[in-house]
């Protein structure tokens, strides 16, 4: 039965314009590779970005500015060549050897340079393939800020990150060994320099002495000659103690006697167990300043320790306040 919608000519029509269609595209596309290929042959210019690197800069002198990790080149060749080269692996680095600049750059007034990259021209053509010409060379210009290279002695810094367990602490010094290194770099960094620092020294319910070999952090353009160096941190348990302390008086009137009460204080502090029996009340002394009676509302003196041992910690004194009479001489 004959399909009521279905038209053979109308479909064979189409077909045939499907098929000239496709005809069309076959032939267009042939005649545009065929024209790509053609201008491929022809001279053409193309920028193309090379790393750099720079050789030979003066052996006394640091440059503390950044120097420039490629160069724009503007290229002249053949279509297929430059395509080639831009398609193929990574250009080996251009070179700039500055031997010829040394007499200029190894001046001690010589902090700044300019180079124009026009100066390179011929150095870097010699550096390009031979079916590859050089047209121009961005940037234009190449900056140099020096600084002369210096060495320095500086001490060094322990980095601690320790938490001690219940009633431990540092108890003395922490030495470093050695205490001071050598840097060698830019007079512009080592000038501002005053110390460098150990990495971070991380210990977690400290009992006991802690004793490590610790690396120094890094500085970015400063050679440091010690890599390691000896940290010792002291710990020791500690405990407190108490004294009995008679309270001098400080500023006495010439014509007067100051009269103190109480005229002692008890003295509380933390000491090591190691130091424990070393510390006598003798040690400490507690004062009255009677310089202060003018600005004092009633008879009474601030009390303060004003001379303790130095390996004792967290010193305080009762009472904090002493009433006090004015006795003639």
């Amino acid at each position: 039965m004959k399909h009521p919608n279905l038209d053979i000519s109308t479909v064979k029509s189409k077909l045939r314009f499907d098929k000239r269609m496709l005809l069309y595209i076959v032939f267009l596309g042939f005649s545009s590779l065929m024209w790509f290929f053609n201008k491929l042959g022809d001279e053409t210019n193309a920028t193309i970005r090379y790393p750099v690197t720079f050789i030979n800069l003066p052996m006394q002198k640091v440059v503390v500015n950044d120097l420039p990790d490629n160069l724009d080149l503007n290229v002249q060749g053949r279509g297929f060549d430059i395509l080639r080269y831009k398609m193929g692996k990574s250009p080996e680095p251009v070179v700039i050897n500055l031997s010829r600049l040394n007499h200029i750059l190894a001046k001690e007034s010589t902090m700044e340079f300019h180079l124009g990259t026009a100066a390179l021209f011929e150095e870097i053509k010699t550096q390009l393939p031979a079916n590859i010409g050089l047209a121009m060379i961005q940037p234009d210009t190449i900056y140099f800020v020096f600084s002369n290279y210096g060495e320095k002695r500086v001490p060094v810094r322990p980095v601690l990150d320790l938490h001690f367990d219940s009633q431990c602490r540092i108890d003395g010094i922490v030495s470093v060994s050695p205490s001071m290194v050598t840097v060698n770099g830019p007079d512009l960094i080592l000038d501002t320099l005053q110390a460098v620092y150990t990495k971070r020294i991380v210990a977690r319910s400290v009992t006991t002495d802690i004793t490590r070999n610790v690396d120094l952090q890094p500085i970015e353009g400063v050679a440091i000659v010690h890599r390691k160096v000896k940290v010792n941190v002291p710990v020791s348990k500690f405990t407190e103690a108490v004294a009995t302390v008679p309270i001098t008086v400080a500023g006495e009137p010439d014509s007067l006697t100051v009269r103190l009460m109480p005229n002692e204080a008890t003295i509380r502090y933390w000491v090591s167990t190691n130091d424990y029996a070393r510390i006598n009340h003798t040690d400490f002394k507690v004062e009255a300043d009677a310089r202060q009676i003018k600005s004092m509302m009633g008879m009474q003196l601030p009390v303060s320790v004003t001379v303790q041992p130095a390996n004792v910690y967290n010193v305080s004194v009762e009472p904090q306040i002493v009433s006090f009479v004015l006795e003639p001489r």
